[in-house]
């Protein structure tokens, strides 16, 4: 009885880190922004290079957003992107 109650904790706590421990990816060469992946979430630490300087900030992409590539991640975010002017005369 006990040795069942002992493979189940392992196993729900084995199938937990399965889901929930994110894997670092190399980072992007586009000013080094980071990916880590999980089952059911992404987190992704955008420093980018933009027009106006550099974009830096940690967003968390849920289940099923996690499965979207950088590119359309990055299609989305950068709508919110505050885009500087300043105008000479």
């Amino acid at each position: 009885m006990k040795k069942k109650v002992l493979l189940t904790i392992l196993a729900t706590v084995l199938l937990l880190a399965v889901f929930f421990a994110p894997i670092p990816k190399s980072p992007y060469r586009d000013g080094g922004t980071r990916e880590y992946c999980a089952l059911t979430y992404k987190i992704v630490d955008w420093n980018r290079l933009t027009t106006d300087g550099v974009y830096d900030a940690t967003k968390i992409y849920w289940f099923p957003d996690n499965f979207k590539s950088t590119d359309e991640l990055w299609a989305e975010e950068e709508q919110e992107v505050v885009h500087k002017f300043v105008g000479t005369q």
